[in-house]
């Protein structure tokens, strides 16, 4: 099996079979999965079958799965604490106490600095807060556990794409 379909197992969670089969379908006949997806991708801005459709089908499989969350590059604060909460909530992982971060300290962080921020504090849970990279200006968010972070990264480098842990 390739390196995104191994990828697709370590990130679907409960989905797997779903998402398995988008990104299947993007790989095998890219045609038929533009014109299937073809809204999804418009918003995207995809007006034909590229080639990264692949990872942008399993980006997008996992926004629709609530496994990942796109976010603008200009948020931070607690907002961006919320999100990881309903990603980790999504994944039946133990949901963070924010109350060190409640005095407004991320409110004058960028959003790197609070992504960073946010992270070094799920590393304390043994939880990895990483990005998949679809060369825009936002961030598509996943929460994995750390033991698993390496590997992510490495399938995802396999397959010629880039999932980051650090911001």
């Amino acid at each position: 099996m390739n390196a995104l379909l191994l990828l697709v197992q370590k990130l679907s969670c409960d989905m797997e079979e779903q998402i398995f089969s988008e990104v299947s379908l993007a790989k095998e006949k890219p045609e038929a999965y533009f014109e299937k997806f073809k809204d999804r991708l418009d918003e995207r801005g995809i007006d034909r079958p590229i080639d990264q459709l692949a990872w942008i089908s399993l980006v997008d499989a996992l926004l629709e799965h609530d496994l990942a969350f796109e976010l603008d590059w200009k948020e931070s604060g607690l907002y961006i604490c919320d999100v990881v909460d309903e990603l980790l909530d999504r994944k039946k992982m133990a949901c963070m106490n924010w109350e060190e971060f409640e005095d407004g300290e991320l409110d004058n962080l960028t959003t790197t600095q609070c992504l960073n921020a946010i992270s070094e504090k799920l590393k304390e849970q043994a939880i990895s807060l990483a990005s998949l990279d679809i060369d825009s200006d936002c961030y598509v968010l996943i929460t994995v556990p750390s033991s698993d972070i390496g590997d992510i990264k490495k399938l995802a480098q396999e397959a010629g794409y880039r999932i980051q842990d650090s911001f």
